[in-house]
C-alpha cells in the first residue's frame, strides 16, 4: 500500500542519510554505489586508451556521435525488434538531467497533470512539484502487490511509471503493460516510462515489456550506466516520438551542455557489450545467485521476490541488522507502507559484506 508522501520530509531523510554515510559506507546496505567482480572485464583492454581517441579539442555532444546513435538503434531492434530513427533517441551523460529537460517538455506543451504508478524516483517528484505539475496516483498499491489495481483516467492524459520498480527489482508483469498500452491506444495518451534499470533482467532475455508500447506516444529512459552497475561513467538515453527530438534536445543541451571524453567511450563500450551475445549476463547472473545465496544463509528473508536489477527489499536478519550502519533505506522512502522490517538491499554491497570469502567467482 501507497504510503503518504511529503516531499520536503523525504528530501530531508535523504539528506540526513547522505550526512549518515560521510564518515563511512562499509555497513550501509542500501548503497547505491557499484562495486562488482567484472568491472575490469566489462570495460575491456584498452579502455582507458581510447578516451583519448577523441578529439579533445572539440566540445562533444552525444546527437552528433552516429556510431553511439546506431549502436542504440541496433541494440532495440536486437532486443525487441523496435525499428528506431536517430530522431528517437536523446543520449547523454546520465539520466538525471534527461528526467529534467522531459519534465521542461511537459512544462513547455501546457501539461499541468501527470497520472503515476507508484513509486516514483525521488527527484521525479521534486522535477514536477518544482515547476507546479500536480501528481496523481492511480493506485493505492505498487505493482508487486496482488492488490494493485490501475485506475488509468478515462481520457487523454500523461502517465508516469517506473519499471522495474527499482528499489525491489521487480518488472511490471506483462498483464499490467498490457494495460497501459490499450489504455494509451484508446485515449492516445503520452506515456512516460522510467525504465532507468531496465536490460538487468535475470533471466536470459534482453526483451523489455514496455517496448510494446506506442512509439509515436511514449517516452523511455534507459539507463546503460545502471545495467553494466559502473556509476563512475555516466550514459543514458530517451526512446521518444521523434516529432519532439529537436525541442527535447535543445531542453537537454541548454541544461547539460557538452559531455566529456570518458563518458562517450563509455558509451560506446556499454553499447557493444549489450548487443553482444553474452550481454550483461555476467553480472545478472552474479545477482540472481547472490540473492538465493543471501536467503539460503538465512542473512536475509524474503518479503517481495525480485526478478532483475541489483536491489532487493528484504527482511535482515539480526546479525545482518548488527553489523550494518544505521543508515539504511526503509518503506518510507519509497511511498510505501506495510513492510516495517524491510529495507533496500544492495545485493553487491551484501556480497561484500557477507559472501565474498566463501564464495568463487567464475
Amino acid at each position: 500500500m501507497i504510503g503518504r508522501l511529503n516531499l520536503t520530509e523525504l528530501i530531508a531523510k535523504h539528506q540526513t542519510l547522505e550526512s549518515a554515510i560521510q564518515g563511512g559506507r562499509e555497513g550501509f546496505l542500501s548503497d547505491w554505489n557499484g562495486g562488482h567482480p567484472f568491472v575490469t572485464r566489462f570495460l575491456g583492454a584498452g579502455f582507458a586508451e581510447s578516451i583519448l581517441e577523441s578529439d579533445l579539442s572539440e566540445y562533444i555532444y552525444f546527437d552528433d556521435q552516429q556510431d553511439v546513435i546506431s549502436a542504440i538503434c541496433r541494440f532495440h531492434r536486437l532486443a525487441e525488434g523496435l525499428s528506431l530513427a536517430p530522431a528517437n533517441v536523446l543520449a547523454g551523460p546520465g539520466s538525471s538531467s534527461i528526467l529534467v529537460a522531459l519534465s521542461l517538455w511537459l512544462l513547455q506543451t501546457g501539461v499541468e497533470e501527470v497520472f503515476y504508478i507508484p513509486p516514483l524516483y525521488y527527484t521525479f517528484h521534486f522535477f514536477l512539484k518544482s515547476l507546479k505539475i500536480r501528481l496523481r496516483p492511480v493506485t493505492g498499491h505498487h505493482c508487486f502487490e496482488d492488490a494493485c489495481v490501475l485506475n488509468l483516467p478515462p481520457r487523454k492524459a500523461a502517465l508516469l511509471m517506473t519499471d522495474p520498480i527499482w528499489y525491489a527489482g521487480r518488472r511490471l508483469t506483462a498483464g499490467q503493460v498490457e494495460t497501459v498500452a490499450k489504455w494509451q491506444k484508446k485515449t492516445g495518451s503520452f506515456v512516460l516510462v522510467d525504465g532507468s534499470f531496465q536490460y538487468m533482467q535475470w533471466a536470459a532475455t534482453r526483451h523489455e515489456y514496455t517496448s510494446a508500447l506506442l512509439l509515436d506516444r511514449t517516452f523511455r529512459l534507459i539507463s546503460p550506466t545502471k545495467s553494466l552497475a559502473i556509476p563512475a561513467f555516466r550514459f543514458a538515453y530517451l526512446i521518444h516520438p521523434a516529432e519532439v527530438h529537436a525541442r527535447l534536445l535543445f531542453l537537454y543541451e541548454s541544461i547539460v551542455g557538452g559531455a566529456n571524453a570518458s563518458d562517450l567511450s563509455f558509451a560506446r563500450r556499454a553499447l557493444h557489450l549489450l548487443c553482444s551475445q553474452g550481454c550483461n549476463r555476467l553480472l545478472t547472473e552474479f545477482l540472481e545467485s547472490t540473492y538465493s545465496q543471501l536467503i539460503e544463509n538465512k542473512i536475509i528473508g524474503e518479503a517481495v521476490r525480485p526478478d532483475c536489477g541489483y536491489f532487493a527489499f528484504a527482511i535482515p536478519n539480526k546479525a545482518a541488522q548488527d553489523r550494518s550502519s544505521n543508515a539504511v533505506m526503509t518503506q518510507d522512502y519509497f511511498e510505501l507502507r506495510g513492510y516495517p522490517n524491510c529495507i533496500r538491499l544492495n545485493l553487491m554491497t551484501a556480497y561484500r559484506l557477507y559472501l565474498a570469502n566463501s564464495a568463487r567467482i567464475a
